[in-house]
């Protein structure tokens, strides 16, 4: 019994460069003929033949825009530029639209002067979002940071709160950060004006501890590195705070471990108390005199 397999059929494949140049190409002719068009037909019938032509050539254009969007975004899908894709596409829409009018013979003054007082009452009243698309821009250009860098961001917003987290999504009006299984959106605003602190490894220890006050910190940090198997990228931070002097006196430290994986609490609790509990140097003992 022969057994027949059907094969996938391939993902259809994004309009190519040939399907924009078609169309280019035919928008070029058509404006090219514009005149030898309207020289054929009747005078009373020239307004409907030149908006016959404004139609075409917009919707030539339009095919032309929306091969060449799909071309160039089809491999940037799933990066931050991909939500960069309807800005250039509706601003490739507006750069076309006046090209016809202006190869059309059309005066744009009047529309400009209209399109100027719009301008201006849009951009007041969307202030704060057009800030933001505005900053994405320089944050694109600038990139302080890419997808899944690990930030600390101390903005301006909400009081000066402080985020810290994974990166997962540079968008037009926002940045999105991963807090921990927490999705936090930050307008680009405030990201731009915000203390930006970027890493490749997150935080995943951040605690204070209690030392005696003889420990020697460059030691323990050592023993925590070699206890928790750290890559050399990796890092442990061990700084001193504040020595409280009582019958047993004891060095607050602040301790602070990046690396890839998670770090349970209880083991790095246990280096120190080991590495607390052996013996250190003899301590000076005061000369008799």
């Amino acid at each position: 019994m022969l057994s027949t397999r059907t094969r996938p059929s391939p993902p259809p494949r994004p309009r190519g460069w040939l399907t924009a140049a078609t169309a280019t190409a035919a928008l070029a002719l058509l404006l090219a003929a514009r005149p030898q068009l309207l020289g054929l037909a009747p005078k009373d019938e020239a307004l409907a033949i030149q908006l016959g032509i404004f139609v075409l050539a917009v919707v030539l254009g339009g095919v032309a825009i929306r091969a060449f969007t799909s071309r160039v975004f089809a491999h940037l899908q799933g990066s931050s530029l991909y939500a960069w894709r309807p800005v250039v596409t509706w601003c490739l829409y507006l750069i076309l639209i006046l090209g016809v009018l202006s190869a059309l013979q059309i005066n744009l003054t009047g529309l400009l002067a209209a399109g100027a007082v719009v301008g201006v009452v849009v951009g007041v009243a969307a202030q704060t979002s057009l800030g933001s698309v505005f900053a994405g821009i320089v944050l694109l250009l600038a990139r302080p940071f890419v997808v899944g860098n690990f930030v600390h961001i101390r903005t301006y917003l909400f009081g000066g709160i402080e985020y810290q987290g994974v990166v997962t999504h540079v968008g037009v009006v926002y940045t999105s950060v991963d807090l921990g299984g927490r999705l936090v959106r930050i307008p680009n605003s405030g990201v731009l004006m915000a203390a930006l602190t970027v890493t490749n490894l997150p935080l995943q220890l951040d605690i204070e501890v209690q030392l005696p006050a003889r420990a020697r910190l460059a030691e323990l940090s050592l023993a925590i590195s070699k206890a928790l198997n750290l890559s050399p990228r990796e890092s442990v931070q061990l700084r001193p705070v504040q020595l409280q002097v009582s019958d047993q006196s004891q060095l607050l430290c602040h301790l602070q471990v990046r690396c890839r994986r998670p770090v349970e609490v209880a083991d790095v609790m246990e280096v120190i108390s080991t590495s607390s509990a052996a013996p250190g140097p003899p301590e000076a003992q005061p000369g008799v005199s």
